[in-house]
C-alpha cells in the first residue's frame, strides 16, 4: 500500500542515506565546503539583515493599536506651495477640524522643544513633547503608572503636569514606584508628575514627521499639556507650528477624511479677509507612509543591492557545483546505466546542495543576528522609530526562504546536467581528463557574465554615491568647521523669563569662554548650522503694498557680535554687529536676500519690516556670503541675521574658533559656562566637524552599506572567475600540453587563458552598465552634483572589474604556461 509505514521507513532511510553520503562528500572536499558555506552565509545573512530593516521601517505595522487608521495632518497654503508643499498645522484650524470633523475618532497636535530638567546645579536637557490631551486617545496608549492629562489641564494656568516616558523614569528617577504625585522642576517651573508611560511605548522623533527642517532627532523624554493662547486661536493664517495626528473612525478611508477636511478648509478660506486672504487646503497621509518619507527609495536600493550580492554568491556556488558535476559524470553515467531514473539522478546531484543550503541558512541567521546591532548603532534617528532591531520569525522566515531559493538557483543547472547524462558517451571516453561539454562551458560563462554584471552595477552605484558624498563634503559651505567648537546652552525659563536676563547671561558666557586658552573668537547663535530651523517670517520693504501671503519669506537667526568671525562667514558688504550696536535694530542679510529684496541696488542701508507686523523697521548694515546652513545638499534660502538683543531665545549655542585641539576642550567649556551659572544646562559640546558629519548620516549609512556589498560582490566575482578559469585549465591540460609540445610559447598560453577568462567579464561589464543606467532614474534623486551617467565612474567600475578579472585569471594562466607536455601526454 502506498501509505504503508514501510514506504515511509524506506523514504526516511533513503533520506538519511543521502544525508550521510552528502556529509562524507563534503568532508572529502573541505575547501569547496567552506567556500560554499561562507558564500551562502554571507549572502543569506546580509539579505536577511537588510530585509529585516526594510520590513521594520516600511512594512511592519506601527506599534500602536489601530495603526492602520493613524494619519498625519498637514495644511497647504496655495500661495506658498512652490516653496513649501505642505506646512504644519495652525492652532485655530486644528480646533476647527476637531470640533466639526465626523471622520475622526480623535485628533491631536504636538510640538517638541528642549528644556532643562532638574533643580540645582547642572540640570540635564530633555526633549519635551507638548501635546493636546487627545494624543493618548489617538495612539491608544496610556500610562502604566498614574494617568494621562485631561483637556481641562491643557489650559493656561492648569498645565503644569507631566507624564514621564519610561526611559526617563528609569534613568532620571531610578524607577521610583512612588513617582506619581512628586514635583519635578522643568524649564525652571514646578511640574507635578501624574503618570509614567509603559516601557513598550515609543514615539518617533519629530524630525521624521515635521516639514522643512523642523523637528528634533532626539527622543521625547516627557509629555506635557499643550495650551493655546488667545492670540494663537485667533490666527487663521500663520503660526503653522504643530504636527497633527488623527485616528480615523473604522471604515473611513484617508481619501474620505481628506475630502471632509478640505471642505472645512474651504469654509476657513471663505472667512479670510484683508491681509489674511489666502487659499487653504489639507493633506492627510498614513502615519507610516509619512515616517518612511524620502527613505523609501534608499531602502529599496539597499535591498536590491543585497539581493544582487546573494545572486553573485549563488552564481559562484553554481559554478563550483557545475565543476564537481563535470568531474562526476562517470559516476552519474554508471548510475544511469544501472537503471537510475532522472528523478533519482536529480536527487543524487542535489543532496550536497541541500546540505549546503541548510547549513548556510543557519549560519546566515547567526550572521544577521550579529549584523543588526551594528546597523542599529549607525541607523539614522529618523528611521529608528521602533527601538532595537530584532530578528523575529519574519526574519527567520526570510532566511529559510532564501535558503530554499539558493538551493534551487545554485543546484538547478548541475542537477539538470546530471539527470541528462548519456552513459554511452561518457563511459566510452578513454581520456582520464575528458573535456567538459560545450553546453557546460556555455552555462559557466553565462554565469560568470551574470555575476560580473551585478558586481559592475553595484560598484558603479556605490561609486556614484561615494563621489556624491565626497563632493558634498568638499564643497564651499560658506562657514568654517575645522578647529571650531560649539557649546549648546539651555536656560530655565523660570529663572530667565525676560529677554534682558537671557541677553545678559549669553554675554557673560561668551566672555567667560573667550578667556579660555587658545580661543580666538566667540559668538552666540540661537540655532547652529545644519541643525534644523525655528523661525520663518515674511519680509516687506517700504512701499510694498502686497498682501502678506504674497510677500517673500526668510529664515531668521539670532546672533551676537563675534559670531561671523567665529564661524568665518565672509561679509561681502558693510560690516558685522558690534557691542556699540546694542539696542539698535540692525541686521545682516545673506547675499540671496539682498539680490531678491533689492535687485540691482545696494542693500546696505536699506530697511524692511517683518510682514504683518507694525514694528519699527530693521536696517541692513551688512551682507554676508550665501552659505549652506540648513542643508549641505542645497544652498540656503533667504537668511536674515537679527541681533540677539532683539529676541533672545531660551536656548542657543556659543561658537568658538580655537588654536587647540577642539576635542580636548569639552570639560573646560562646561566649567566656563557653569562658572557663570551652574543652573544652566549644557546638553552638548561638539566640534563643528562632528555636526557636519551628523548632517549627512543618512547618506553615509546608505553609502557604507552599499560599499560593503560592492566590495564583497567584487571579491566573490573574482573568486568565481578564478574558479571557472582554474577548472577550465585543468580540463584542458592535455590540449595545453599538446600546444606547448607543438611549439606554443608561454605568452601564447597566457593569451589563450586570459582571452577565455576575460570574454565573459567584458560581456558582463557591458550588461552591468546597462543595468546601472536602467536604475539611473531611481538613483538620480540620491545623488548630489553627480550625473548617474558619470563617464569617469563608469570607466572606474569597469576598470575595477577588469583588474579583478585579470588578477583572477593570472594564477591559472601561470599554471597553464608551466604545464610539462611530456608528463601530460604520457598520463594519457
Amino acid at each position: 500500500m502506498s501509505g504503508s509505514p514501510l514506504s515511509g521507513e524506506v523514504a526516511m532511510a533513503s533520506m538519511m542515506d543521502d544525508l550521510r553520503h552528502g556529509m562524507r562528500s563534503l568532508r572529502r572536499s573541505p575547501g569547496f565546503a567552506v567556500t560554499a558555506l561562507l558564500t551562502l552565509a554571507l549572502g543569506i545573512g546580509a539579505t536577511t539583515a537588510i530585509f529585516t530593516l526594510v520590513y521594520d521601517v516600511m512594512l511592519r505595522p506601527l506599534p500602536y493599536p489601530h495603526a492602520e487608521r493613524l494619519v498625519v495632518m498637514e495644511e497647504i497654503v496655495a500661495e506658498y506651495r512652490d516653496i513649501y508643499p505642505t506646512v504644519p498645522m495652525n492652532a485655530h484650524n486644528f480646533e476647527m477640524w476637531r470640533k466639526n470633523s465626523r471622520s475622526f475618532e480623535q485628533m491631536a497636535v504636538m510640538q517638541d522643544n528642549p528644556m532643562p530638567m532638574g533643580a540645582g546645579d547642572h540640570p540635564v536637557e530633555v526633549q519635551v513633547l507638548s501635546a493636546t490631551s487627545g494624543l493618548f486617545s489617538v495612539l491608544s496608549a496610556w500610562p502604566s503608572l498614574g494617568r494621562a492629562f485631561t483637556q481641562s489641564e491643557a489650559q493656561v494656568g492648569h498645565d503644569h503636569v507631566v507624564v514621564l516616558m519610561n526611559a526617563t523614569w528609569r534613568d532620571q528617577f531610578q524607577s521610583d514606584p512612588d513617582i506619581v504625585g512628586r514635583t519635578i522642576t522643568l524649564n525652571g517651573f514646578p511640574y507635578t508628575v501624574i503618570g509614567v508611560m509603559p516601557q513598550s511605548f515609543r514615539l518617533p522623533v519629530t524630525a521624521g514627521i515635521a516639514q522643512f527642517g523642523a523637528g528634533s532627532t532626539k527622543q521625547a523624554a516627557v509629555i506635557v499639556p499643550r495650551s493655546f493662547s488667545a492670540d494663537e486661536l485667533r490666527e487663521k493664517v500663520g503660526d503653522f507650528n504643530y504636527i497633527g495626528l488623527g485616528l480615523l473612525k473604522p471604515g473611513v478611508t484617508v481619501a474620505q477624511a481628506n475630502e471632509e477636511i478640505n471642505a472645512l478648509q474651504k469654509t476657513i478660506t471663505s472667512s479670510l479677509v484683508g491681509e489674511e486672504k489666502s487659499t487653504l487646503s489639507a493633506m492627510l497621509l498614513p502615519f507610516q507612509q509619512k515616517l518612511v518619507g524620502t527613505n523609501r527609495k534608499p531602502l529599496l536600493i539597499l535591498l536590491g543591492a543585497v539581493v544582487g550580492l546573494l545572486i553573485v554568491g549563488c552564481v559562484n556556488i553554481t559554478n563550483l557545483l557545475l565543476a564537481r558535476a563535470t568531474s562526476r559524470r562517470q559516476q552519474m553515467a554508471v548510475a544511469s546505466a544501472l537503471g537510475a531514473r532522472a528523478g533519482e539522478l536529480v536527487r543524487l546531484a542535489m543532496r550536497e546542495t541541500v546540505l549546503l543550503a541548510v547549513a548556510g541558512g543557519m549560519l546566515g541567521v547567526l550572521l544577521a543576528y550579529c549584523i543588526m546591532p551594528f546597523m542599529q548603532r549607525y541607523l539614522p534617528p529618523a528611521l529608528d522609530f521602533r527601538g532595537p532591531l530584532r530578528l523575529d520569525w519574519v526574519g527567520a522566515g526570510c532566511a529559510a526562504l532564501l535558503a530554499v531559493i539558493a538551493t534551487l538557483v545554485a543546484g538547478a543547472a548541475p542537477a539538470w546536467m546530471g539527470s541528462h547524462t548519456q552513459p554511452a558517451e561518457v563511459l566510452h571516453s578513454e581520456s582520464k581528463l575528458a573535456s567538459e561539454s560545450r553546453s557546460s562551458k556555455r552555462v559557466q560563462r553565462l554565469l560568470v557574465a551574470g555575476e560580473v554584471a551585478v558586481s559592475v552595477a553595484l560598484v558603479l552605484m556605490t561609486g556614484l554615491l561615494t563621489l556624491s558624498l565626497m563632493r558634498m563634503m568638499s564643497l564651499d559651505r560658506g562657514f568654517a568647521s575645522t578647529r571650531t567648537m560649539t557649546a549648546e546652552i539651555a536656560l530655565p525659563r523660570g529663572s530667565y523669563a525676560k529677554t534682558e536676563q537671557r541677553q545678559a547671561l549669553y554675554e557673560r558666557v561668551t566672555a567667560s569662554l573667550r578667556q579660555l586658552p587658545g580661543v580666538e573668537h566667540t559668538g552666540f547663535i540661537n540655532l547652529l548650522p545644519l541643525s534644523g530651523d525655528k523661525w520663518i517670517d515674511l519680509l516687506r520693504v517700504p512701499g510694498d503694498g502686497r498682501l502678506p501671503m504674497q510677500l517673500p519669506t526668510a529664515h531668521f537667526r539670532e546672533v551676537s557680535p563675534g559670531y561671523f568671525e567665529a564661524i568665518h562667514l565672509p561679509v561681502l558688504a558693510g560690516r558685522t554687529l558690534s557691542d556699540g550696536d546694542r539696542g539698535k535694530r540692525y541686521v545682516l542679510i545673506s547675499e540671496l536676500t539682498a539680490k531678491t529684496m533689492w535687485p540691482g541696488r545696494e542693500a546696505v542701508g536699506q530697511t524692511f519690516t517683518r510682514g504683518g507686523t507694525t514694528e519699527d523697521p530693521f536696517t541692513v548694515i551688512g551682507v554676508v556670503k550665501d552659505a549652506r546652513t540648513l542643508s549641505l545638499a542645497m544652498a540656503d534660502p533667504m537668511i536674515v541675521y537679527v541681533p540677539y538683543w532683539y529676541r533672545a531665545d531660551n536656548g542657543g549655542a556659543v561658537v568658538m574658533t580655537t588654536r587647540q585641539d577642539p576635542s580636548a576642550m569639552a570639560d573646560a567649556i562646561r566649567r566656563a559656562v557653569w562658572s557663570v551659572d551652574p543652573a544652566v544646562a549644557v546638553p552638548a559640546v561638539r566640534a563643528m566637524d562632528g555636526i557636519v558629519e551628523d548632517s549627512v548620516a543618512n547618506r553615509r549609512f546608505e553609502m557604507d552599506l552599499l560599499l560593503l556589498f560592492a566590495v564583497t560582490a567584487l571579491l566573490l566575482a573574482g573568486l568565481g572567475i578564478y574558479g571557472v578559469v582554474t577548472y577550465s585549465v585543468v580540463q584542458r591540460e592535455r590540449e595545453i600540453g599538446l600546444r606547448i609540445a607543438l611549439g606554443a610559447r608561454r605568452e601564447n598560453i597566457y593569451r589563450l587563458v586570459l582571452r577565455e577568462g576575460l570574454l565573459p567579464v567584458i560581456a558582463g561589464a557591458v550588461v552591468g552598465i546597462v543595468i546601472a543606467f536602467a536604475m539611473a532614474r531611481v538613483a538620480k534623486s540620491l545623488l548630489f552634483e553627480v550625473s548617474p551617467y558619470h563617464p569617469g565612474m563608469v570607466c572606474f567600475s569597469v576598470g575595477v572589474l577588469m583588474i579583478a578579472g585579470v588578477a583572477a585569471c593570472l594564477l591559472p594562466a601561470q599554471k597553464a604556461a608551466n604545464v610539462e607536455p611530456m608528463v601530460t601526454l604520457r598520463s594519457e
